[in-house]
């Protein structure tokens, strides 16, 4: 690799990222306000809004990673320059995001006598339920925007995605303090008004953006609406084989955190509401890798699509390097800085103290979260799905979840204990996402070696 090559790569990766970034910081302003207006109404509603946002989370992401194979399809389709499969994947993207969607929903519906059976107060199973339940109008609408968004990113085209959140983000949070407090006429709501405002989101960013790519000339030769919207097994088939393993990996890391969330339940309003401070802005922080990780899957397939498997290995390694610059430094700030954040997110004596405990093991996870995401979606532009989903259901259900019971519960160091399993967790799937990027890409250029070697001896 010369330097004019890692310039122009880390140049790529930051044109289609950055806006990625943007975006993915808009979506958790809100997510942040969320938490910040339910603590306005007491512990009760912030941990229904927390176990609410976590089973949501958990479910929404297991759909989301089938529909998520969109991107790097559309990504090698665009590099190979078969722009007409395109509009065909989109199609197809589309119709099963509404299958996805009505199963989705059905479970939302009947989620209460989980958390009941998980002995939670009853009162926050109560506002958890009427939380899923107004969201769940919205279920539809979020699948056909996030299909969209998949190959919007898979062609490179960035920033109308970052457009649509900058302006739902300001909306969003003003529907959020009417709905939820009850102003201009309304009934105040509570965590039901928050769910409801996100079902309303869901349907206005689906709108903006397929108005957009409907009608941009930038989308006319992938011809999304000149083919028929008609059901093709063999596409969903291979969809399916591609994002399902996507989808289980994103729902059993989401799983984990759900199930630590209703871990914290048991364990006092107090943890709980230090847990969801804490992952908050966590969560805040992790956007930024993310969205230089989601370019990589964008990167690295459009390499694959052209037939640079050496430029695609050359990205994938810029890409990694960079998100463990940039999340080393987001880790030596909540390190120092726990008691500043924690202040702005409450006042409580209590919460603030525990949360700063946990924001200095909150550094670790940060840490590891935002270098495995790279790896992992560095090798999704490989379309590497299937040994990924293995490697994570061992580390983060049979090393993760574990660390975390045993210290938090069984040797009864509470919710630091929870955090310290969380954070080794993700710092091995650092290692293991990385390693596996590694041995791929070795493994795929060698074989190209050896095909040209073959092609020039005969």
């Amino acid at each position: 690799m010369n330097r004019f090559q890692i310039k122009s790569d880390l140049a790529n990766i930051l044109v289609i990222g950055l806006p990625l970034v943007v975006n993915n910081l808009s979506s958790i302003a809100v997510n942040i306000a969320d938490t910040l207006m339910a603590s306005q109404l007491g512990t009760t509603q912030l941990a229904a809004v927390a176990i609410g946002s976590g089973v949501w989370i958990a479910l929404f992401l297991l759909g989301l990673g089938i529909i998520m194979a969109v991107g790097p399809t559309v990504a090698q389709h665009f590099g190979a320059r078969r722009f007409e499969l395109i509009g065909h994947e989109t199609r197809q993207g589309l119709l099963l995001g509404a299958l996805l969607s009505f199963i989705i929903i059905i479970i939302m519906r009947s989620i209460e006598p989980l958390l009941l059976w998980m002995r939670i107060d009853a009162e926050v199973c109560r506002l958890a339920q009427g939380y899923l339940s107004a969201l769940s109008w919205g279920v539809l609408a979020a699948y056909g925007y996030h299909t969209l968004k998949q190959m919007t990113e898979g062609v490179g085209r960035t920033i109308p995605i970052m457009i649509v959140m900058g302006v739902m983000l300001p909306i969003n949070i003003g529907i959020n303090y009417v709905l939820m407090f009850g102003k201009l006429g309304f009934v105040p709501l509570g965590v039901v008004g928050c769910g409801f405002r996100n079902a309303l989101s869901f349907w206005l960013m689906f709108l903006m953006l397929a108005g957009y790519t409907l009608t941009s000339r930038h989308y006319k030769k992938f011809g999304i609406t000149c083919g028929k919207f008609r059901v093709e097994w063999e596409v969903f088939r291979r969809l399916i084989s591609l994002g399902l393993p996507i989808g289980m990996s994103l729902f059993l890391q989401s799983g984990l955190f759900t199930t630590v969330a209703l871990l914290m339940a048991s364990l006092g309003t107090v943890a709980v509401a230090a847990h969801q401070i804490v992952l908050s802005y966590s969560g805040l922080v992790f956007m930024i890798p993310l969205g230089l990780a989601m370019a990589l899957t964008v990167c690295v397939g459009q390499a694959v699509g052209r037939g640079d498997v050496f430029g695609a290995g050359r990205i994938g390694y810029v890409g990694i390097v960079t998100c463990i610059v940039l999340s080393s430094i987001s880790a030596i700030t909540t390190f120092y800085f726990g008691p500043v954040i924690a202040s702005i997110y409450t006042q409580d004596k209590e919460v603030l103290e525990l949360s700063v405990t946990l924001f200095k093991l909150a550094a670790l996870l940060q840490l590891g979260d935002g270098v495995q995401v790279a790896g992992a979606f560095a090798l999704r532009g490989l379309k590497d799905t299937r040994v990924p989903l293995i490697l994570n259901a061992i580390n983060y259900w049979g090393f993760g979840f574990v660390a975390a019971y045993v210290l938090g519960v069984v040797f009864k160091f509470g919710a630091q204990g929870v955090w310290t399993g969380l954070s080794f967790a993700l710092l091995s799937a650092a290692f293991l996402m990385v390693g596996r990027f590694i041995f791929l890409i070795r493994v795929i250029q060698a074989k190209a070696l050896k095909g040209s070697h073959l092609g020039s001896g005969q």
